[in-house]
């Protein structure tokens, strides 16, 4: 299914509660705010298999909040691999709970892990995170590796005169473990789960000149064409980093469709206003067609941010 700008939906983001044990300066709650109760385990399973239908879509990621606090995370990750329908099962993740369920994630049938890391100094960890586990995490990220994940991104949201000093150190932490870097540029807040205009004049950084540099001396570059047009760059240390940097070439790229944790469809980070919340539908066992109609009306409303 393709929306007005000729973009077809590849990708489900689907976040599957608001609960956070971090409290993350720069978090944007996936765009949206929660307005009823979570979808069951059950509901999600069956919102995954219609949508894998109705678009025809492999990729799924699960977000939350941190949905390694859904205590269902386990069973969830089983049922949707159950469905046989994706071929690509992943989470974005702290971290801070993946020491102890690594193993269980990796039997369940998840295929990659997005830790944010946007600091390996445990003083400017905290102050970003407003945890003091860094430790933790780190010993969550090499367990994930010692249990069979062997595609684990790290989340690097660079932010001016906060950690734009640690990319030399990012880089050689990736070379030596083999973690991908996602190398981030801050984006400004929805204005639907309230903006953040001040904290992005403080902290935000252009990567521009960064990614060039990092261009420059790059022994292969590629781009991402089904995955928002993403630069993924390896270096000659065989570091690999992707670049995420808002812009309309960015937006242009994008073929992903989100669910909030109380059933909202949405199309875009900064629209989550246009969305249309299906859990009633899902609760009525309507047909499969009433689920198009539906997916359709979202898919309908995309259009580029930038």
């Amino acid at each position: 299914m393709k929306d007005k700008s000729n973009r077809e939906i590849k990708h489900i983001r689907f976040s599957i509660t608001s609960k956070c044990n971090y409290n993350c300066i720069y978090c944007d709650q996936e765009g949206f705010i929660p307005k009823t109760s979570e979808l069951t385990v059950e509901e999600i399973t069956k919102l995954c298999k219609i949508l894998a239908e109705i678009l025809n879509v492999t990729r799924i990621k699960f977000t939350g909040g941190e949905p390694l606090c859904r205590e269902e995370i386990i069973q969830i990750i089983k049922n949707v691999a159950d469905l046989h329908l994706y071929k690509d099962i992943s989470i974005t993740t702290n971290g801070f709970l993946l020491f102890n369920k690594a193993e269980e994630l990796y039997k369940a049938g998840l295929n990659r892990i997005n830790v944010s890391l946007c600091s390996l100094i445990p003083e400017v960890y905290k102050k970003i995170y407003g945890s003091d586990s860094l430790k933790e995490v780190l010993k969550g990220l090499k367990k994930a590796k010692e249990v069979g994940f062997n595609s684990i991104k790290l989340n690097f949201v660079v932010m001016k005169g906060l950690n734009d000093n640690e990319l030399e150190s990012m880089l050689e932490f990736c070379s030596k473990n083999g973690y991908i870097l996602q190398l981030i540029e801050l984006h400004k807040v929805s204005d639907s789960v309230g903006g953040n205009g001040e904290f992005y004049e403080k902290y935000h950084l252009d990567l521009k000149p960064i990614v060039e540099d990092l261009e420059s001396k790059s022994k292969k570059i590629k781009i991402r064409g089904s995955m928002q047009n993403r630069k993924v760059l390896t270096l000659a240390n065989s570091a690999i980093v992707e670049t995420i940097v808002p812009s309309h070439e960015f937006c242009m790229g994008c073929t992903k469709l989100r669910v909030g944790c109380d059933g909202n469809l949405f199309g875009c980070l900064y629209r989550s206003d246009l969305g249309k919340n299906i859990k009633d539908a899902i609760r009525n066992h309507h047909s499969l067609s009433k689920y198009e109609q539906i997916v359709k009306q979202v898919v309908d409303s995309r259009e580029p941010y930038y």
